[in-house]
């Protein structure tokens, strides 16, 4: 079965922002990820902030980890193992007109 996150795969980051323990990730106005557990970036200089302007060119879901890659090279890896959680959820992916999504 395909992930949901895969609907990411061709969208530009609109907005990135740290918010109080976790990150958002906006993608226009239907499309949002919150990411709770542990982030990896690389290159390991990039900022939250400078995820915005950003297309994604291909998402993977593996056991232990997501992976987030750009078109300009830069990814993010998600740490899905359970020591990573942080709370009752790893991320939540909110679509307009659809339920959330929540990986847990």
């Amino acid at each position: 079965m395909k992930s949901p996150l895969h609907i990411l795969e061709g969208l530009t980051v609109t907005n990135s922002v740290k918010v109080h323990d976790y990150v958002q990730l906006r993608f226009g106005d239907e499309i949002g990820l919150s990411i709770y557990n542990e982030i990896e970036f690389t290159p390991p200089s990039t900022v939250i902030a400078g995820l915005a302007g950003k297309r994604v060119s291909v998402v993977t879901e593996r056991e232990n980890a997501i992976e987030i890659r750009f078109l300009d090279g830069c990814r993010i890896s998600i740490d899905m193992h359970r020591e990573a959680f942080c709370g009752p959820e790893a991320l939540q992916l909110n679509r307009r007109g659809h339920p959330p999504v929540i990986w847990n």
